[in-house]
């Protein structure tokens, strides 16, 4: 009989991309049909139970807490990728910075490291990225929000005020993009060229 199992980290976060490699990595494992770690908001909790997900002790996390949830074929095969969890998330490179390398936490302080960086990206859970996007905009900066379950009001709001700017608004829910050679996201390698294309999904674009 399959069982949904639940781990929670405490005040823990990690940017959605580097969550969703580690789901992949985790959900490959033998024993294991499905795999997702995810910031414990409430749309988050709601999506983990919508897929059958969501177990106990995952319904007690807050958005500050990340949810390891699994749905494993046995107990033994939850167990044993429960530890690989924790192994894979105290590894330096888990969240694709290098050991010891300085990370800005905030807006202003990245803008001073990096001072002709044009675009930023959203990667946070949804209720908080219309916040952090409308930080970006105002820094005269173009935005590309990875992060979903942002409102309709606010994605209109957002892509007003992106518009009155001229600048470019890519999302929310937006997973991929390359730009001048630079891929954002999940990006396949394509050739240069003098043509830029932007649909409705990038991936399906691609």
């Amino acid at each position: 009989m399959t069982l949904a199992l639940c781990r929670v980290r405490r005040g823990f976060y990690m940017d959605s991309a580097a969550l969703m490699r580690l789901s992949q990595a985790l959900g490959a494992r033998p024993g294991i049909l499905q795999a997702a770690l995810m910031i414990g908001s409430p749309s988050n909790k709601r999506l983990l139970a919508d897929a059958g997900l969501l177990a106990e002790a995952g319904g007690a996390a807050g958005a500050n807490d990340l949810i390891i949830a699994l749905h494993a074929e046995d107990a033994a095969a939850g167990a044993a990728a429960l530890a690989e969890a924790a192994v894979l998330l105290d590894r330096p490179s888990a969240s694709g910075g290098d050991a010891g390398q300085y990370r800005p936490r905030s807006l202003e302080a990245a803008r001073g490291i990096l001072e002709g960086a044009n675009l930023a990206l959203i990667s946070v859970p949804g209720e908080f990225a219309a916040e952090e996007a409308r930080k970006a905009l105002r820094h005269e900066l173009h935005v590309m929000i990875f992060s979903d379950n942002v409102t309709l009001a606010e994605e209109k709001a957002l892509k007003l005020e992106a518009r009155e700017r001229g600048l470019l608004l890519m999302g929310p829910d937006c997973g991929s993009a390359i730009i001048s050679g630079a891929p954002l996201g999940f990006a396949n390698v394509v050739p240069r060229g003098r043509i830029g294309i932007v649909a409705a999904s990038g991936s399906g674009l691609q």
